[in-house]
C-alpha cells in the first residue's frame, strides 16, 4: 500500500478563513503537525463524522472567547495570565456588561414617550379652523305650558278622578329626580307618583315608562327662544340651522351639529370679531318658568372634557371669544399601540362612536356603562350607541333614585390611571376607573376666555333715531318674522329688555398655534443610537452576536442530538436483552429411516 507523506508547510485541507470561531469547521482539530496518513488506492484524503472531534462545553467555551470578535474576552482564558490579572478582566468585563444595561434601559425608558410635539405652523389662518358646535339650552327645562297639558292628561287617566292641579303638583318632584335629585325630599311620595306612571302613562306599544318622550315634550321648544340669528354679518332662519339634541341637560338647540362649518371659508367668513361671529338674540317667557336650573345638574356633566358651559343673562349682551388651538397626530403613528402613544384617532372605535371618537365622549360612556351596570337604567339623555342592547333597558325612573344619589360622587370623579397618591387613597376607590378613555390624537380645542357681559339698551333707547350703521345692539331689533330674510323692522311685541339676551360667539384672533405630535425617532435611528452605546461600552457588534448565537445554537444541537443518540442506544440495549432473555424454541424432531 502506497503510503503519503505530508510535508510540514502543507497547508490543511479545510482552510479556516479567519480566527471567529464559527468560520472554523472543527474548532480546536487542526494542528500545526499533520499526522502520518495511510491512504488506500483510489482514495482521496477527507474528513468525516468519525473525524470530527468532540469537544466539552467547557473546552468550546474557551474557544470561543478565544477567538470571539468582543473586545478583550480573550483575557480571561489567554494562557499565561495570572490569576489576578484573569479576576480584573472578569471584574471589568462585568462593569462594562452593568453600566450597558444601564444605559440600554435608560435609552428604553426615554423611547417610551415615542410622540413629540412640535410647532408645526405659529400663525395658522382663523378661517381655516372648523367652527365649534354651539348648544343653546333654556335654564327652564320644563315648560309650564307643556306640564299643564300634562297633568290634564294624567287627570283624565286616572281612576280616581283627581284634578290636574294635583298632578301639576307631583310634576314638580319628578321633574327634581330627572335634573336635580338632591332637592327631592319627599321619596316615598315619588314613588307612589312613578307607579301611577308604570301603571297609566305607557302605550300599548311601549314595555316601559318612556322617560325620554315624556322629557322631550315637556321640554320648552327651540322656536320660542330664538328671536333672531346671525353669522358672518349674513341673517339666517334659526330653525333651519338649529336642530333638537341630546345633551347633558336634556333636549338643547344646537348649532352646527353635523359639522357644516368645518370647511374652509373665505376670508370674509373667518368669524372673527363679535359682529362677524355667530350673534344669537334669545328670549325668555317668564311666566312659562316651570323648574329652572342653576348651573350644571344632569348627566353626564360638561367637565367630561371639551365641552365650555357658560350663562347668558337676560337684559345683557354677552361676548364670548373663542380660542383655537389645533392638535394633529401624523399617521405614521397608527403603527405604534395606543397604550405608547397614548392617544386614539377618530376612528378607531367605530363601533361605539361612529368614526368620531374624542375624549369626552368616551369619557361619558364610560359613565352611562357604569350607571346601567350599578343601577340597571339608562339616563334618558343619553346616546343609544354608548350602551350595548339599550333598546331593551328602561329609562331611570324614580324608583332609581336611591341608587343614582348613592354612586354620585363615583360619577363626578373619572380616572383613567391609576396612580397611589398619598392622601387620595379613598377617593381612588371610590372614583370611576376608565382605561380605556385616552387622549384624541388629532382634535381642535377650543377655551372660552375673556368673556364680558354689555347691559342692553332701555326701551327709551330702542325708540330713539333709526342707526345708519347698526352696531351690536341692533341685532334686537329683529323678529321671527325677519329673520329668514334680509328685511329688518323693530320690536313692536310685549317683550321687554329684560327678556331679551343677545350672545356672540366668535373668534378672538386671527391666527392661532397649529401642533404636531410626530414619531420621535424612527426604528434605525433606535437601532443606530443602541449600536452605537453597546459599541463604545462593550465593543459588540453585529458579527459577535451572531457569532454567540451561533455558538449558542451548535451547543443546543449537541446537546439534542447527543440526547437522542444516548436515548436510541438505550432503545437498542433494552431490545438485545429482550432477545438474549426470550428461551430458545424447542425444534421438532427428525427422524431418518437407512435401507
Amino acid at each position: 500500500m502506497p503510503v503519503a507523506m505530508e510535508s510540514l508547510d502543507q497547508k490543511p485541507f479545510r482552510l479556516a478563513v479567519g480566527r471567529a470561531a464559527w468560520w472554523i469547521p472543527n474548532p480546536g482539530r487542526v494542528a500545526r503537525y499533520p499526522p502520518i496518513r495511510t491512504l488506500a488506492p483510489n482514495h482521496l484524503p477527507g474528513t468525516s463524522a468519525e473525524d470530527t472531534r468532540k469537544l466539552s462545553f467547557a473546552a468550546a467555551l474557551k474557544d470561543l472567547l478565544q477567538n470571539l470578535s468582543f473586545h478583550c474576552y480573550s483575557k480571561l482564558v489567554e494562557s499565561g495570565r495570572r490569576i489576578q490579572e484573569r479576576f480584573f478582566w472578569f471584574v471589568f468585563h462585568i462593569t462594562a456588561l452593568t453600566v450597558l444595561i444601564a444605559f440600554l434601559w435608560g435609552t428604553y425608558t426615554k423611547e417610551q414617550e415615542a410622540l413629540v410635539t412640535t410647532m408645526y405652523h405659529p400663525m395658522y389662518p382663523i378661517w381655516k379652523v372648523e367652527f365649534p358646535a354651539i348648544s343653546v339650552c333654556s335654564l327652564n327645562r320644563i315648560s309650564q305650558r307643556a306640564a299643564w297639558q300634562y297633568a290634564h292628561n294624567l287627570s283624565g287617566k286616572d281612576p280616581k278622578q283627581r284634578n290636574a292641579s294635583h298632578f301639576y303638583d307631583q310634576l314638580k318632584a319628578f321633574m327634581y329626580m330627572y335634573y336635580d335629585p338632591s332637592d327631592l325630599m319627599d321619596i316615598d311620595n315619588a314613588l307612589r307618583f312613578q307607579s301611577f306612571l308604570d301603571k297609566f302613562d305607557t302605550a300599548k306599544e311601549e314595555l316601559f315608562f318612556n322617560t325620554r318622550n315624556r322629557m322631550s315634550a315637556l321640554t320648552p321648544n327651540c322656536s320660542d327662544m330664538f328671536v333672531s340669528c346671525r353669522i358672518a354679518g349674513r341673517l339666517f332662519d334659526c330653525m333651519d340651522k338649529f336642530e333638537t339634541t341630546l345633551t347633558s341637560h336634556g333636549f338643547c338647540c344646537t348649532f352646527n351639529y353635523d359639522g357644516r362649518y368645518v370647511n374652509k371659508r373665505d376670508f370674509r367668513q373667518r368669524y372673527f370679531g363679535p359682529d362677524m361671529g355667530l350673534v344669537l338674540t334669545l328670549k325668555t317667557d317668564p311666566s312659562d318658568n316651570f323648574y329652572k336650573i342653576n348651573g350644571h345638574n344632569g348627566y353626564p356633566d360638561p367637565f367630561s372634557g371639551g365641552v365650555a358651559e357658560r350663562v347668558a343673562e337676560t337684559g345683557f349682551n354677552t361676548l364670548l371669544p373663542v380660542r383655537a388651538k389645533i392638535f394633529e397626530t401624523l399617521p405614521e403613528a397608527r403603527s405604534m399601540s395606543p397604550s405608547v402613544r397614548k392617544c386614539l384617532f377618530e376612528n378607531e372605535m367605530p363601533w361605539i362612536f361612529a368614526r368620531h371618537y374624542t375624549f369626552s365622549k368616551c369619557i361619558s360612556a364610560c359613565r352611562a356603562q357604569s350607571v346601567v351596570s350599578l343601577c340597571e337604567c339608562v339616563p334618558f339623555h343619553l346616546p343609544h350607541r354608548y350602551i350595548d342592547g339599550s333598546e331593551k333597558r328602561i329609562y331611570c325612573t324614580l324608583q332609581h333614585l336611591a341608587c343614582l344619589k348613592r354612586y354620585e360622587f363615583k360619577w363626578l370623579n373619572v380616572i383613567t390611571s391609576r396612580e397611589n397618591v398619598t392622601g387620595l387613597e379613598h377617593e381612588l376607590q371610590d372614583a370611576l376607573y376608565c382605561p380605556l378613555c385616552l387622549a384624541s390624537c388629532t382634535e381642535t380645542r377650543y377655551s372660552v376666555r375673556g368673556a364680558m357681559t354689555l347691559g342692553l339698551p332701555t326701551p327709551s333707547q330702542i325708540k330713539g333715531p333709526a342707526r345708519s350703521n347698526p352696531g351690536p345692539r341692533a341685532n334686537n331689533s329683529y323678529d321671527p318674522a325677519s329673520s329668514s330674510g334680509s328685511a329688518k323692522r323693530p320690536v313692536h311685541s310685549s317683550s321687554a329688555p329684560a327678556e331679551l339676551a343677545v350672545v356672540r360667539i366668535y373668534f378672538a384672533e386671527t391666527h392661532i398655534q397649529y401642533f404636531r405630535q410626530i414619531i420621535k425617532s424612527a426604528w434605525y435611528e433606535t437601532f443606530s443610537t443602541i449600536g452605537n452605546i453597546c459599541g463604545i461600552i462593550a465593543g459588540f457588534s453585529l458579527i459577535g452576536i451572531c457569532e454567540l448565537l451561533f455558538f449558542l445554537a451548535k451547543q443546543l444541537w449537541q446537546a439534542c442530538r447527543a440526547e437522542l443518540r444516548a436515548e436510541l442506544a438505550h432503545i437498542h440495549v433494552q431490545i438485545r436483552n429482550a432477545q438474549v432473555a426470550e428461551p430458545e424454541a424447542e425444534r421438532p424432531m427428525k427422524l431418518f429411516i437407512l435401507p
